[in-house]
């Protein structure tokens, strides 16, 4: 019998599966039931074939930190979490949305600089892969960000940089398609298949992860496991 493939889904509050507030609050955030958070319907489509473990964190980046939630960057914490759940076949990365409100000044130049790090950092460590080998590696696109509803959170906007923030954020795509192709791995744009809702205009509405997790697993299939 085969071992299951090991897939771990590193990313920030739209892989926990934030519901977006439609109001500020100093209380946890809710999160999507399980047949609403894009890696349990990954798990969900691919069946006894793999075992999914999802690995988000709100407010998470790539490798920028704030005062006092240094934990929080994606960089930091990333070679830890792949021996943690050694062995792994595969590991996918959508990170990015929040570089743009905690590095203020980030460019168009730098949006692949982080991303780039934390591939680096899977495909040189052949610890956490199988017979030596380092895992494999899918680059997510995130989403774009959105101004919310006017009856919404409208000042996430703000933090976001606005107009500076959003056409960043559109151009994660092609960026982060460009790093795959030179990284030698794969890449999903997930702005293809989920947008923000309007309460917050960052986090997934909730069919928005059914469609994400949809097309994850239908790629992980055809295209990274065929044989499987």
């Amino acid at each position: 019998m085969r071992d299951k493939i090991q897939i771990l889904c590193y990313g920030d509050s739209n892989t926990w599966g934030t519901i977006g507030r439609w109001y500020e609050s100093k209380e946890p955030s809710e999160r999507y039931d399980p047949e609403h958070r894009w890696p349990c319907v990954l798990q969900a489509q691919l069946g006894d074939a793999a075992e999914v473990i999802a690995e988000g964190l709100g407010g998470r980046s790539t490798i920028y930190t704030r005062e006092g939630e240094e934990y929080k960057s994606g960089e930091s914490y990333l070679l830890p979490c792949l021996h943690s759940h050694y062995p792994l076949d595969l590991v996918i990365i959508m990170l990015g949305t929040n570089d743009l409100q905690i590095k203020k000044d980030i460019t168009e130049a730098e949006l692949p600089v982080g991303i780039s790090r934390l591939v680096d950092i899977v495909q040189r460590d052949v610890g956490s892969g199988r017979k030596g080998e380092a895992p494999k590696v899918l680059i997510i696109a995130p989403a774009e960000v959105q101004p919310s509803s006017p009856e919404g959170r409208v000042l996430v906007y703000d933090k976001f940089r606005r107009e500076t923030g959003r056409n960043l954020s559109l151009m994660f795509p092609e960026v982060y398609a460009n790093v795959a192709k030179e990284k030698g791995c794969y890449f999903l744009n997930s702005q293809d298949y989920a947008v923000p809702g309007p309460a917050d205009g960052v986090h997934f509405d909730a069919e928005s992860h059914v469609r994400l997790g949809q097309a994850v697993a239908e790629f992980v299939r055809n295209c990274i496991f065929p044989e499987r």
